[in-house]
């Protein structure tokens, strides 16, 4: 399944080849950050949330920027790509008893990343609906 979505929304033509799990209790949080690990920027990285919902932020490059918040529910995806890969995002909280995916709660993120370059790096993005873009879908 975790291909499929990557299949469907990374509009990346290399697979993903890491799979980082966050696990997120009641009062969690993670601060603003850039995913900075990987050799390949031009590959998007894939995030989904099941479980709780969370209080998800997203800016721009500078750790300064400007921030917009999005509410993520069980089963959303957000794809950071094109211009949006390395821009500071983060979870401000965790809204405990949104969902009873996980009997005692919390949150779970699916992290779905290229590691190395892939065949098609570099080639930038391969239709109008692959340009730069920071979306969120429901999956």
């Amino acid at each position: 399944m975790l291909l499929k979505v990557w299949r469907e929304l990374a509009g990346y033509a290399d697979p993903p080849e890491a799979c980082l799990i966050n696990f997120y209790a009641a009062g969690a949080k993670m601060g603003l950050h850039q995913d900075r690990d990987e050799l390949d920027f031009d590959a998007p990285v894939v995030s989904i949330s099941l479980g709780d919902a969370c209080l998800f932020r997203v800016g721009g490059h500078q750790r300064s920027a400007p921030t917009q918040a999005v509410r993520l529910s069980s089963g959303d995806a957000v794809v950071l790509g094109g211009e949006a890969r390395l821009a500071f995002h983060g979870v401000d909280r965790i809204y405990p008893g949104t969902s009873r995916l996980l009997p005692e709660g919390g949150r779970i993120n699916l992290t779905l990343r290229r590691v190395t370059r892939g065949a098609c790096a570099g080639s930038g993005p391969r239709s109008a609906a692959e340009a730069p873009h920071a979306k969120q879908q429901r999956i």
